[in-house]
């Protein structure tokens, strides 16, 4: 996150458990009139489990320094949680506090399972939280006020479409041994390929029609409609057929919810499994390079981990 000039950040006491609890002496650059005012807040609560960090900066522009508390919890999501504390006269007063607010964050991130950043952006004097929600093909930014609970909100929405393709070099499951495709895989992974709708994600559940022909001698049918159970921290695009020989295999391709670089694009991975076998599932990286499909704003809820309950 990039904050303000004008913010002042401190870190919390380590307590048992790897826990962070608020600081029982006057950090560096906090005035004694905003220390008087954290002691008398209980921000105590804030900070129940996981590292926390606390920030002081004006987001309302009324001269005096708000309070955003950020705690990385960690967990299966790697999960951190950002909650906003208004400064209103000796206090600083939670904006979630309302009871209808069944979170007491005002967003959070998930590093394992979901695709989100955030960023700290001022507009005619006022701070706002742009957050971006991402997945296969498609961005959102959410546009959020931190100093009150978001029910509808400017959004931006972003689509994209992509140029999949499959590197002639490889590498093994340790990820750094590298070996080079044969051709005619490569042509042929390629070519599945292209019969993926490339700019959003499909339906990855029990297809009507077999992906793969079922053979008489097969002992689950169900077995060829699907390529199976996905995995939480990784995101389905499409089952396809992939025909190697005179042999079919069921192909997942699946990416981490859209995440992009500039550098090496979207990273993506095919993999491959034999309908009624038992050996292990290949997979084979994909590159793709994303071009902007649409653009369109509305006013409505967040979604992701900026959601209002």
């Amino acid at each position: 996150m990039a904050f303000d000039s004008g913010a002042t950040s401190f870190s919390g006491d380590s307590g048992e458990d790897e826990q962070s609890l608020f600081p029982k002496t006057i950090p560096q650059k906090v005035s004694e009139d905003e220390w008087k005012a954290l002691k008398a807040s209980n921000i105590d609560g804030a900070a129940e489990s996981g590292q926390t960090t606390y920030t002081l900066m004006d987001m309302d522009g009324d001269g005096q320094r708000d309070l955003i508390v950020e705690t990385y919890s960690g967990g299966t999501g790697m999960f951190s949680y950002t909650e906003t504390y208004r400064r209103s006269e000796g206090r600083f007063i939670s904006t979630t506090s309302e009871p209808a607010h069944e979170s007491g964050s005002l967003f959070h991130t998930n590093d394992r399972g979901a695709n989100q950043s955030v960023n700290w952006i001022k507009v005619r004097g006022k701070m706002y939280v742009a957050y971006r929600n991402g997945s296969y093909g498609v961005d959102q930014v959410f546009l959020l006020n931190p100093l009150k609970i978001n029910n509808k909100v400017p959004t931006l929405t972003v689509r994209y479409g992509y140029q999949l393709t499959v590197p002639h070099t490889q590498y093994m499951e340790d990820g750094t041994t590298p070996f080079e495709l044969d051709p005619a895989l490569q042509k042929v992974l390629a070519k599945a390929l292209i019969k993926v709708n490339a700019s959003e994600a499909q339906e990855t559940g029990q297809q009507k029609t077999p992906i793969c022909p079922i053979p008489s001698s097969a002992q689950d049918s169900d077995d060829y409609y699907s390529f199976g159970a996905s995995y939480y921290a990784v995101e389905p695009v499409a089952d396809m057929p992939v025909v190697i020989g005179n042999e079919c295999f069921i192909a997942r391709l699946i990416n981490w919810y859209g995440s992009y670089s500039d550098k090496d694009g979207l990273f993506a991975l095919l993999t491959l499994r034999k309908p009624g076998s038992e050996d292990q599932a290949r997979s084979y990286s994909v590159n793709g390079r994303r071009h902007i499909t649409r653009v369109s704003t509305s006013i409505g809820k967040a979604e992701g981990g900026a959601e209002y309950f």
